[in-house]
């Protein structure tokens, strides 16, 4: 899935699908919503057909096979669960994405930003001293 396809669904923050909900009315959506919630970092809450819920971090969707495979928290650990992906009703992004915000990108920009600063204090302290 293409990374623009991802971040054009609506968020509660800029940039990422967390709290967003993908609906899995037909074939196209589902899998859309199901190698989204595979491509996505935090645990995601499958909606059920049957009106059951599923929390858990997806980490196999196998559309030939009509199966989702996931690690469902259980107590101190995580157990793997599989359920028919034709089962699903909807996906909800209710985990945190841990690696959100942690892209190249922002950390170059973040690294300059504390550069600017740590300059910026040295040409003071200069200053002070009349160095400058």
């Amino acid at each position: 899935m293409p990374q623009a396809d991802k971040h054009a669904l609506p968020t509660h923050k800029p940039g990422s699908i967390e709290g967003t909900t993908l609906e899995c009315g037909d074939a196209a959506s589902r899998r859309h919503a199901l190698q989204t919630a595979f491509d996505y970092r935090g645990d995601v809450t499958l909606d059920l057909q049957d009106g059951s819920h599923l929390l858990g971090f997806v980490y196999l969707y196998n559309e030939p096979g009509d199966e989702v495979q996931l690690f469902v928290p259980q107590g101190k650990d995580s157990v793997p669960q599989t359920v028919p992906a034709s089962r699903v009703r909807q996906v909800r992004f209710t985990g945190e994405d841990p690696a959100f915000g942690k892209s190249w990108d922002d950390w170059t920009t973040k690294a300059e930003k504390e550069r600017q600063k740590e300059m910026d204090r040295l040409a003071r302290e200069a200053a002070d001293r009349g160095h400058l």
